[in-house]
């Protein structure tokens, strides 16, 4: 699996399988060289209509997304994310 494969996989376990599944022709997912490593982007945009996220919005344009850095070696690190909530989450614990 190449550092891209992973850097999404690790996006969307972060966002949800099944919310990803649910929505992912509203999905962009990104990539690109970085210092830091491979640089992984997946925004969802539940709205398009309104506002038509693009490649080049700003992240608070998406209504959820996840970012990480994948290193040479595929180790991931999380970065800025705004994350769905569901109900089997257990938020405060």
């Amino acid at each position: 699996m190449n550092n891209q494969e992973i850097g999404f996989r690790a996006l969307v376990e972060a966002i949800g399988i099944d919310f990803y599944r649910s929505h992912k022709e509203k999905a962009v997912f990104s990539w690109g060289e970085e210092d830091e490593g491979l640089y992984c982007f997946l925004g969802i945009d539940l709205h398009p209509e309104r506002h038509g996220a693009t490649l080049s919005a700003q992240m608070t344009d998406w209504d959820y997304y996840a970012s990480c850095y994948v290193s040479e070696n595929g180790a991931v690190t999380m970065d800025d994310c705004r994350l769905p909530q569901t109900k089997d989450m257990n938020i405060g614990q």
